[in-house]
């Protein structure tokens, strides 16, 4: 029984909690397409579509109910805007749709930072259409062949996401619908 323990908490120190908002696929079809066009040709982990909030933090299993209604008490639903690609050196930023870190966006990561009780460091919005390690050459020729993204989408929901960065696996804990005022 001691080496079960053992090894759940294990487990769960591996596991980090990141918080996302993921668009409705009826509003993002292009962006969809393209990441499955992106995927077949480099190959990477499956992974849904999503923006990243806040990443990398723990909460206590008796706080996450109290976060989850701070957060969804204290926010409306916001528009987020993208236009264009981005690539970088970085296993979960080689690919990416870029996201405008706009006044909105900014203070709602001050405050979902504030409500979490995490520091808020960079951040980096966007929409991940493939994790690896490509060389740039590739995902740049790539690119040419990719149609022009530009739009928005409406977030009316955070998700409370289990991550294992060992085994690069996620697992949605639970949403949370944006009621504020």
């Amino acid at each position: 029984m001691t080496t079960k323990r053992v090894t759940k908490q294990k487990s769960q120190q591996e596991s980090l909690l990141t918080l996302w908002a993921m668009p409705k696929k009826e509003e993002v079809p292009l962006i969809l397409s393209t990441k499955k066009e992106i995927n077949t040709h480099l190959n990477g982990p499956k992974f849904p579509l999503h923006m990243t909030l806040a990443g990398a933090f723990n909460l206590n299993p008796s706080e996450i109910k109290k976060v989850e209604l701070g957060l969804s008490k204290s926010f409306s639903p916001f528009k987020v805007f993208f236009k264009g690609y981005g690539m970088k050196d970085y296993f979960f930023q080689a690919f990416y749709v870029a996201v405008e870190l706009n006044e909105e966006l900014k203070r709602v990561r001050v405050k979902i930072c504030d409500i979490l009780n995490t520091e808020n460091l960079e951040f980096m919005p966007h929409l991940s259409l493939y994790y690896g390690k490509e060389a740039h050459e590739k995902k740049q020729s790539l690119l040419k062949e990719l149609p022009n993204l530009e739009g928005n989408f409406v977030v009316d929901t955070f998700y409370l996401v289990s991550f294992d960065p060992t085994n690069i696996e996620w697992k949605i804990l639970n949403s949370i619908r944006l009621e504020g005022l």
